[in-house]
């Protein structure tokens, strides 16, 4: 693991008590990181600190995850969290952003991009498209409502999780369960987040969306993941003709575990292109 360590920040957004992470100097040009859905800032981790010595890179907490506040029932919706963004960017204030966001954080990107064209010059989106069919909505509604898996270790959460995906490296999903997962009052260890995310994680379409972005984009998919399909690939190069596309090779749906090399590199040749 990259030992450059990053300063734990808050703001307030409308009462929510929201964390995020820097990585780099201010003076450098601001990136913003959002994670996927259930996950946490420090997803970003290795990557981040990557990409700190060209960038002032800020990695979010978004609302109802990791050390950031719960929201509460009807709060978790794509513009909620992109309104969380635009907060911390004027606080901050920022411009000439680089946002990246992964699956459901990829999606607060696009939302966010197409909202404040003037504060975005590159947009990239991580295995995740303008639509979340129904199947996957109720899959994830599914997964919840049978409960969280509970652990006594942050060894054994990271044991369970590699065996779910073997592409990843054992370290990475260590990492994450330093930081994914609280003390339950039955002592155990269970995913920190709020649950009732899952009733805002509804079926959509974005394309509304798409049809505002007028930065360079950039949309990456893993191999091994279907959650892009050719339908929407196809919409996306209509709608944008001068998106970028790339595939990775032997990449499920957060490349940046699977493939953090080949998905650095990616975003270097993207953004100096």
């Amino acid at each position: 693991m990259n030992d450059i360590f990053p300063k734990d920040k808050y703001f307030d957004s409308n009462g929510l008590k929201i964390h995020y992470l820097e990585y780099g100097h201010p003076s450098n040009p601001p990136m913003i990181l959002l994670h996927h859905i259930s996950s946490q800032a420090h997803v970003w981790d290795n990557f981040a600190r990557n990409m700190s010595k060209e960038y002032f890179v800020l990695a979010m907490d978004m609302r109802g995850h990791g050390d950031s506040s719960w929201a509460g029932t009807g709060n978790y919706t794509t513009e909620d969290y992109a309104s969380d963004v635009e907060i911390l960017v004027d606080k901050i204030g920022l411009n000439n952003i680089v946002i990246l966001g992964g699956s459901t954080g990829g999606r607060v990107a696009l939302v966010y991009a197409a909202q404040h064209p003037d504060k975005v010059t590159h947009l990239i989106m991580e295995d995740v498209g303008a639509v979340r069919p129904a199947s996957i909505s109720q899959g994830f509604a599914d997964r919840i409502a049978s409960g969280d898996p509970e652990f006594d270790s942050f060894e054994e959460w990271a044991k369970h999780y590699q065996g779910q995906n073997q592409r990843a490296k054992y370290e990475v999903f260590l990492n994450n369960a330093h930081h994914s997962v609280r003390r339950l009052p039955n002592g155990k260890l269970g995913l920190k987040r709020d649950p009732v995310i899952q009733l805002d994680f509804v079926p959509l379409e974005l394309w509304h969306y798409v049809e505002k972005v007028t930065v360079k984009f950039l949309l990456m998919i893993g191999t091994e993941s279907n959650i892009v399909g050719d339908d929407q690939q196809q919409r996306f190069c209509e709608i944008l003709p001068d998106i970028q596309i790339v595939t990775i090779e032997n990449a499920g749906h957060i490349i940046v575990q699977d493939r953090p090399a080949e998905f650095e590199s990616e975003i270097r040749n993207f953004l100096a292109s």
